[in-house]
C-alpha cells in the first residue's frame, strides 16, 4: 500500500525569522553598496582635478604663465574658460568670443547674447558626481543660460585685502593674473590651485534662513558699497572681519555659488581660504567678490588639486594656519602632512 507524505509548509514565525533576517541582510548591505558607490564618486571627482591639473601645466607650457580670470583686459572670462582646449572640449571654446566681454556695463550689466552658446554648455569634466544638483540654469544668471561648476581656483587667503580677487592676491590666480611656476616658490606640492564648491541654489531667498545653506551665501552687497581704493573693495574695517558678526542677521541669500563656468568672478569659479573646509559659517558676498570657501559633498572634507598635478583629501578640521598657507604662492611656510 502507497504511503502519501504530506509536504510540510513554513509556519508564520518561520516566515517572519525568514524576513527578518532578509532585513538584516539589507541593512548591513545597503551602506556598504553605498560607500562603494561614493568611492567611485570620489575617485571621479578625483580623477577630474587631474585632468584640470594636466591641462593647467599645458597651458603654461603653451603660452608661459597660468591663467588668470575676469577683470577688463581678459574679458571676464574665468580660469576654467581658458583651459578647455586642454581638456578636450575645444568645441565650447571655440564657441567663446574673446575679443568681446561676458557682459556689457557697468552700470547695468548685460551677459552678451553672442557668449551664450559656450555658457550654456555642461562640462562634464567640470562637475562631481556626488554633488547632485542639476548644473544647468535656464535664466538665472543675467537672464540667460549658463552652466555651472563643482571646482574652483584658488585666489589666495582671503585675509587682510586679499579677499578682492579683482588686485594681485598671495594666491595664484586673479584679475589678469599671469602667475609663472617660478612664482611658486612655496613649492608645487604645498600650493593649491583647485579646490572643489558646491552648485549654487540658483534662487535667490530673503530672510534669516537660507532656502539651502551649503548652495547659497550671504550677500552684504546692499550694506556696503566698493570703494576705488586698490587693494581690498570695502572699508578697512572689512578686513578680516568677525564672519559669524557679519552673518548674523543675515537679509539676503544668493544662490549664484558657481552657476557659470564661464565668468571670472570670484562667485562663480574662485574661492579663498579664509574659512576652512566645509566651514559652518555661510559664505559672504557682495559685488563679485568676498570670502567663499572650498566645499565639497564628501564627508568630511574637500578634494584638492595641488600645483604638481597631485591631488589630496583635506578635512574640514585642518588647522586653518596650515589651510591658509596651502593657499600661498610664496608664503614661506612649513607645511607638515600631519597637521593636514
Amino acid at each position: 500500500m502507497l504511503q502519501r507524505h504530506s509536504q510540510r509548509g513554513f509556519t508564520l514565525i518561520e516566515l517572519l525569522v525568514v524576513i527578518a533576517i532578509i532585513a538584516v541582510l539589507i541593512a548591513l548591505l545597503l551602506p556598504a553598496v553605498q560607500a562603494a558607490r561614493e568611492a567611485a564618486r570620489r575617485i571621479q571627482s578625483t580623477n577630474n582635478l587631474k585632468q584640470m591639473g594636466l591641462a593647467l601645466h599645458n597651458y603654461e607650457s603653451t603660452n608661459g604663465c597660468f591663467p588668470g580670470s575676469g577683470g577688463q583686459t581678459s574679458s571676464g572670462f574665468s580660469v576654467l574658460a581658458r583651459i578647455l582646449p586642454y581638456i578636450e572640449a575645444s568645441s565650447a571654446f571655440n564657441a567663446m568670443n574673446f575679443s568681446l566681454a561676458l557682459s556689457s556695463g557697468p552700470p547695468a550689466f548685460a551677459f552678451q547674447p553672442a557668449q551664450t552658446t559656450a555658457s550654456r554648455t555642461v562640462i562634464a569634466a567640470f562637475l562631481c558626481p556626488s554633488d547632485g544638483h542639476d548644473a544647468f540654469y535656464a535664466s538665472y544668471y543675467q537672464g540667460v543660460p549658463t552652466a555651472g561648476t563643482c571646482y574652483v581656483a584658488n585666489t589666495g587667503t582671503g585675509t587682510g585685502t586679499y579677499y578682492d580677487s579683482r588686485y594681485p592676491t598671495d594666491g595664484v590666480f586673479w584679475d589678469n593674473s599671469a602667475v609663472r611656476f617660478s612664482a611658486l616658490t612655496d613649492g608645487t606640492s604645498n600650493t593649491m590651485f583647485f579646490s572643489q564648491c558646491r552648485l549654487g541654489a540658483g534662487v535667490d531667498t530673503t530672510g534669516a534662513i537660507p532656502s539651502d545653506r551649503g548652495r547659497q551665501m550671504v550677500n552684504i552687497a546692499s550694506k556696503v558699497r566698493p570703494t576705488t581704493v586698490a587693494p581690498g573693495g570695502y572699508a578697512p574695517a572689512m578686513n578680516n572681519p568677525d564672519l559669524n558678526t557679519l552673518t548674523a542677521s543675515p537679509a539676503a541669500w544668493y544662490g549664484g555659488r558657481g552657476v557659470a563656468w564661464i565668468v571670472g568672478t570670484e562667485a562663480m569659479s574662485g574661492f579663498n581660504a579664509y574659512l576652512n573646509p566645509n566651514s559652518q559659517t555661510p559664505d559672504v558676498w557682495g559685488h563679485g567678490f568676498g570670502w567663499m570657501a572650498a566645499r565639497g559633498p564628501h564627508p568630511g572634507g574637500v578634494l584638492v588639486l595641488q600645483g604638481d598635478g597631485s591631488v589630496r583629501f583635506v578635512k574640514d578640521s585642518v588647522n586653518t594656519t596650515t589651510w591658509r598657507a596651502l593657499a600661498t604662492r610664496a608664503g614661506g611656510e612649513v607645511i607638515s602632512a600631519d597637521s593636514l
